[in-house]
């Protein structure tokens, strides 16, 4: 059974790409070498240039579990300076999914 965190992160003005930047040059790799990781996705709005969403992929209720201090944690406190506080978290276990590589 795959699992999912879905994160809402809200940025302060202008903040957004300077963030997820961060994350996805530094905390992706970390999360690669974290047991029971399956993916993630990077989720920009359209309609406010201040909200992201991250939805992490997780093989285990365990891993999920795992993962919060050993990923969800630091990546609260890396870009903690770009965002307005914590992220809205939910857990979800993935129904069904279909992925293809983005070209």
């Amino acid at each position: 059974m795959v699992v999912a965190r879905m994160s809402f992160w809200k940025f302060k003005p202008g903040q957004r790409e300077p963030g997820f930047n961060l994350l996805d040059d530094t905390l992706a790799e970390m999360a690669r070498r974290t047991k029971g990781f399956r993916g993630n996705i990077t989720l920009l709005s359209r309609d406010d240039p201040n909200i992201g969403v991250v939805i992490s992929l997780w093989e285990t209720e365990d891993a999920l579990k795992a993962s919060y201090e050993a990923v969800f944690q630091k990546a609260i406190k890396m870009i903690e300076q770009f965002v307005t506080g914590p992220p809205d978290a939910k857990n979800y276990r993935v129904f069904s999914a279909e992925l293809r590589t983005l070209t």
